[in-house]
């Protein structure tokens, strides 16, 4: 087994201080809800005793529009209120008071009330948000001081889009930024691809919530506030090693001043397959087999000459409409000292196949207070996910035979089985109805910040953070058949656990500083990161092996059914005996770093900012264990230059240039740089140590050590321009980035005869470049409103380099997993690219076929009419691998999107579009459902089949055994696969404030939507949106885009909800 990695000198003592920590913090967040809520509510009680008066008001815009929803809050205190649908607003408060006016995309304004009772405020609206404050990696900035490339995503927008992952509801709304569904299973992950792929593994961003690593997959929408993404070596090099794919953060909702609010949201989803396939029916199915074995000369199977008269429509059987529901309920509030947020959220997501269903439950609560010098901010979140995949295999639900029953009482477990000389294909219906699993998560994450005013303008934080993770899947089965040549004769109960726990502290010192023309900021850390997995597996086979010695002396082993005494009583202990097997591991991960970003800015025009992140990782060898991320950027605001001035239709425009270096190591397993020495007699290829006829005992190295392993390493170049002009009606940013990964961590094949794993060696080059434009449109003519956003993005992906120019990395197999690689990846193309024979039509003769020679012989000598023609592209006279020539691949020249909102009184309405152009998809389900395998069903395509009479088509003759290779990895499967899609369409109606105010409510809008509802494409298959083959890790394979395989299909939603505030 492996050897424990001697990692840092600071591991044993950074142990020993995380658990310290970790125990404070606990402690900490139990005392410190009561004293915040105290805190959040002191102020409003010290108002009671204060004489008040009623002052009353309208807040309206500069085009005298009423404003609703405006934020009123008496400066100190937490006593507010907030505009009606006319704008106005009656406040009681002491004489002495100031009013704060405040609303989202409005400059602040703050009123002293002295003498007046009444008021006509108008707020200016915020040109393009520049004095919005933006999150950026350890810490905030104004959106007019940024120099990097950041984007972000407001909780409105997230809020629109039903869906249990956040992430979706960023899907076309930032330019740069790819995500794709994985499929449309309850629960379903999406690949995030921010300015392309620069790796072979592990491409998915860094997730950082509330300043701490996290998993998004675990937060309600309704409890996020703002989503930033970091997109350049600028913004993003301030997580350094881990910064390469870019950085995702996500700010959770807190307290805002006022008095305590209640928000209680809910939707209900109905859920329906975009599109399924169209298979055979029974009468078809038998017409197809029957032209595949007489075009073979091969002799009838009994399922065709007797198919009897049945006739099952499996994916009927399989696939469904669903529904979706999910409560978000959430109590919070603020004073001047202190700030409370309380909420909780159940999602229950059911699927569309057979069996499969996911619900979320979370808890989240977040507070703050301040008491003179010291600030302490505190969160702590607990979710609980559930997850029942189902047990089906939809490739087996495709190719079973329509021929087969589902239930069939003759048969001993009752189900029907693929008799009659049939394919042994699995029952999906008996699979689901035999095999139960069942994936429970509890994810846990508490944080405390601890921020210490040293003096004016300099601040010591101290941070703790702790994440938890304990998965269990449980899985069971009884005896049962639903493949007759696969006789499950015992139960089984198998169990696998894991912990993942994640601690981190850090320690930072801010500082602010502001003379004359000059403000210069900045902040110096210290981050240490411990993590830890262990995992254990355990199963029990309801059998025992007894064992006796015969007459001859020989030992006798017999197999004894035994245990499970219940069969409800569905546990590994159940029962008596059985037999056992249970395996286990653990490893410990340790990252040490320092960090520090200085920000100048001169008279407000022109813009520096430096980072540098020195990152230490256990994953590597003491040699090359230390990286160093330093960045650079620059900005210069041209609307602040008395030349500029003239143009006063210009608000606002100003100048980037970043450059940056990031890291990546995601693509490396812990302890990969170390020997691994197995305690057994077999080579890493399974042979076996030995003479010929006995095994030697003893050690095997399966990989050899290399310590020069080091990081891989990603320059970025941005350059950008961000615009605002005619009062904000129209503005936007435009960005050119170049990124070049360097030093890949790749396998290198080595010769079987080694013995040894193909070793991990920092090799190869990628550059990923393109072009982002966002624009957006914004115009008011009185009560009516409305904003266009659009996206675009070009995008391009080359491998510059591998260990020779001649190395391929294949993607996945599609057939069995050995073979049918569409997917290469080599020097000069994308990564994962499609390498294919091409193909030149269909032989119309036998004497084509003759025809088609080189120097007189035949270039596909076992083809005949009706067979598919290849080009002999090298034209050696023969079709081989050297034919394969690229073909395109996934990666799409561009993408762009289309979001128009508008408001009319109260009426509120949303569509946005999303669309992506010039990309391939290889449709593996073609492959396998045109691929003319016995017994196996198949499209109706199929029925179009090349005969002597039908020769129009492009679906080659139907023969059993493809003599041809007719489904060899062809530019056959290969499809365009641009589309454009109505990712979203709303319509939103808030009741009257009048009714409201009857119903004892602040607000209540009730609205109906529907996503994914249109596609306008020529790809063939259920949807365009495919991401790829995924990896044994659920994630899909960098090497595999563009592949679509039996992915759980797509839905289309019908979304009915309602938001209510008290």
């Amino acid at each position: 087994m492996k050897k424990n990695a001697k990692t840092a000198v600071w591991q044993e003592s950074m142990q020993y201080g995380f658990v310290s920590s970790m125990m404070k913090l606990c402690i900490l967040v139990v005392l410190f809800l009561p004293f915040t809520a105290n805190a959040a509510l002191s102020t409003n009680l010290s108002n009671t005793q204060q004489a008040l008066k009623s002052v009353s008001g309208t807040v309206v815009d500069q085009a005298q529009m009423p404003l609703i929803g405006v934020n009123i809050i008496i400066k100190g205190t937490s006593t507010g209120t907030v505009t009606d649908f006319d704008g106005k607003f009656e406040l009681n408060v002491p004489d002495n008071a100031l009013l704060q006016f405040s609303f989202i995309g409005y400059l602040n304004q703050e009123i002293a009330v002295g003498n007046q009772t009444n008021f006509n405020i108008i707020l200016k609206e915020d040109i393009q948000g520049l004095n919005e404050v933006i999150v950026v990696g350890y810490g905030v900035q104004k959106k007019s001081d940024l120099t990097g490339a950041v984007s972000s995503v407001k909780s409105d927008e997230i809020a629109k889009v039903a869906a249990t992952n956040p992430t979706e509801a960023l899907q076309g709304k930032i330019a740069g930024v790819s995500i794709t569904k994985i499929g449309g299973a309850p629960g379903a992950g999406l690949d995030v691809k921010i300015r392309g792929i620069g790796t072979v593994g592990n491409h998915q961003p860094l997730y950082i919530i509330d300043g701490i690593p996290g998993d998004i997959n675990f937060i309600s929408s309704t409890d996020i506030a703002s989503i930033e993404v970091l997109k350049d070596g600028a913004a993003a090099a301030i997580y350094g090693s881990r910064a390469a794919n870019g950085v995702v953060l996500v700010t959770t909702k807190k307290g805002k001043k006022g008095k305590t609010s209640v928000e209680f949201s809910s939707y209900l989803s109905i859920n329906k397959p975009v599109k399924t396939y169209n298979l055979l029916n029974a009468d078809e199915y038998v017409q197809v087999h029957r032209q595949m074995y007489e075009n073979a000369g091969s002799a009838l199977p009994t399922y065709i000459t007797n198919p009897g008269t049945n006739d099952t429509d499996w994916i009927d059987q399989v696939i469904d409409k669903s529904s979706s529901q999910n409560y978000s309920l959430r109590v919070s509030g603020a004073g001047e000292h202190g700030h409370f947020s309380i909420s909780g959220n159940f999602t229950d997501d059911e699927g569309i196949v057979l069996g499969s269903d996911y619900n979320r439950n979370s808890l989240r609560a977040k507070m703050g207070t301040t008491k003179g010098r010291l600030t302490v901010n505190a969160s702590l979140a607990y979710t609980e996910t559930k997850d029942n995949p189902y047990q089906i295999s939809l490739r087996e639900t495709y190719h079973i035979s329509p021929l087969v029953p589902v239930l069939d009482e003759n048969e001993k477990y009752g189900y029907g089985l693929t008799r009659n000389n049939l394919p042994n294909n699995d029952n999906p219906v008996a699979m689901d109805h035999f095999n139960t699993q069942e994936k429970t998560t509890h994810y846990t994450v508490a944080n405390v910040n601890l921020d210490f005013k040293l003096a004016e303008g300099l601040i010591w934080t101290t941070r703790l953070g702790l994440s938890n993770s304990d998965f269990k899947e449980y899985s069971y089965h009884p005896d049962y058949i639903a493949n007759p040549t696969v006789i499950v004769k015992y139960p089984v109960v198998a169990e696998y656990n894991s912990n993942y726990r994640e601690q981190i502290m850090e320690h930072m010192l801010a500082f602010q500083k502001d003379f004359g023309k000059h403000s210069l900021n900045g902040v110096a850390a210290f981050s240490l990161n411990h993590n830890t997995n262990e995992w254990n597996n355990a199963q029990v086979e309801g059998k025992t092996i007894e064992r006796s010695v015969d007459e001859n002396g020989n030992i006798v082993e017999k197999v004894v059914p035994v245990g499970f005494d219940d069969p409800d009583f569905k546990t590994i202990n159940a029962g008596k005996g059985g037999t056992y097997t249970a395996g286990g591991s653990n490893y410990t991960y340790n990252r040490l770093s320092v960090l520090g970003r200085i920000n100048y800015a001169f008279d407000n025009k022109y813009l520096f900012q430096f980072t540098m992140r020195r990152d230490g990782s256990s994953k590597f060898g003491s040699e090359e264990r230390y990286g160093n991320f330093p960045s650079a950027s620059f900005g210069w605001r041209l609307t602040e230059e008395a030349f500029m001035k003239r143009f006063d239709f210009l608000d606002n425009l100003k100048l980037r240039a970043s450059w940056g270096l990031l890291g990546n190591e995601d693509t490396l397993n812990n302890y990969e740089y170390q020997s691994l020495i197995y305690n057994s007699n077999t080579y890493a290829g399974g042979y076996s140590k030995g003479n010929g006829e006995n095994a030697w005992t003893g050690s095997a190295a399966w990989d050899l050590a290399n310590r020069s392993l080091r990081w891989e390493e990603t320059e970025s170049i941005n350059i950008g321009l961000d615009y605002s002009f005619l009062n904000s009606k129209i503005f936007g940013s435009i960005n050119y980035y170049k990124n070049t990964t360097s030093d890949m961590l790749i396998t290198k094949s080595v010769a079987p005869s080694a013995g040894v794993n193909n070793p991990t060696i920092n090799v190869g080059e990628i550059v990923n470049k393109g072009l982002e434009l966002e624009l957006t449109y914004s115009n008011r003519e009185k009560e009516f409103k409305y904003d266009i956003t659009g996206t675009f993005t070009t995008m391009k992906n080359e491998v510059v380099s591998l260990s020779d120019k001649d190395q391929v990395l294949y993607g996945q197999g599609l057939k069995y997993g050995s073979s049918h690689y569409p997917n290469q990846t080599r020097v000069g193309h994308e990564i994962g690219a499609f390498y294919l024979y091409q193909t030149d039509g269909i032989f119309q003769s036998d004497e084509e076929v003759a025809a088609y020679a080189k120097d007189g012989n035949a270039i596909q000598s076992d083809a005949k009419a009706g067979d598919i023609r290849y080009k002999d592209v090298n034209d050696d006279g023969k079709i081989n691998e050297d034919d394969k020539v690229y073909s395109g691949s996934g990666v799409p020249d561009f993408e762009y999107s289309v979001n128009f909102t508008a408001s009319y009184k109260n009426f509120d309405f949303t569509m946005f579009w999303q669309g992506v152009s010039g990309n391939k998809i290889y449709n593996g389900n073609r492959f396998e459902m045109e691929g003319m395998e016995a017994g196996r069903n198949f499209t109706r395509n199929t029925l179009n089949a090349w005969t002597p009479t039908n020769t129009n088509t492009n679906m080659p003759r139907a023969v059993l055994g493809d003599p041809n290779g007719n489904t060899d990895e062809s530019t056959r499967f290969l499809e365009n696969g641009s589309y454009l899609k109505l990712r979203n369409i709303q319509l939103g109606y808030n009741l009257p404030k009048s009714l409201c105010e009857k119903l004892k409510m602040n607000k209540l809008r009730l609205y109906v939507s529907g996503q994914n509802l249109f596609t306008i494409t020529d790809y063939s298959g259920i949807d365009p949106e495919v991401a790829g083959m995924i990896n044994s890790s659920g994630q899909v394979d960098a090497l595999s885009q563009g592949v679509d395989r039996t992915i759980y299909p797509m839905t289309k939603s019908y979304v009915f909800g309602l938001q209510v505030t008290f």
